[in-house]
């Protein structure tokens, strides 16, 4: 299984080319988490019509695909993820640490990504990115 990334779900939307060719030549199912899904909600106004559209497109991919939700022991590999990363002075998102211990407490330990730099010092996660 390999993870996606919320700007991964954002270019999935907006018919990204070089996700495209990508995802070709991927046949390992995909996964998604439910912290990419919140990220994309803070992005959308819902006062504005034109995101209804982004909105519903975000809720059919999530009914249609395993997601992953945050537990205790992604909670705990977030946090570890976090530490790593602050020690050696390549802090990311909470957003992206949680997104990544998520997937790796549950022994995914691929995730594509277009923004490669907010993932690839993580241990033990291959990124995949286009």
């Amino acid at each position: 299984m390999i993870g996606m990334d919320s700007s991964t779900i954002i270019d999935f939307f907006r018919k990204n080319e070089s996700l495209k060719k990508v995802l070709e030549t991927i046949d390992e199912p995909l996964v998604i988490n439910r912290i990419s899904y919140l990220e994309i909600m803070f992005g959308l106004d819902f006062s504005n019509p034109s995101h209804k559209i982004e909105e519903d497109f975000c809720d059919g991919l999530f009914d249609s695909l395993i997601i992953f939700d945050l537990d205790k022991q992604g909670c705990k590999k977030s946090s570890e993820i976090f530490w790593y990363l602050k020690k050696k002075g390549k802090i990311i998102e909470l957003f992206d640490c949680a997104i990544a211990g998520i997937y790796l407490s549950n022994g995914i330990n691929k995730i594509i990504t277009r923004n490669k730099k907010h993932f690839e010092n993580i241990k033990g996660l291959e990124v995949i990115s286009y």
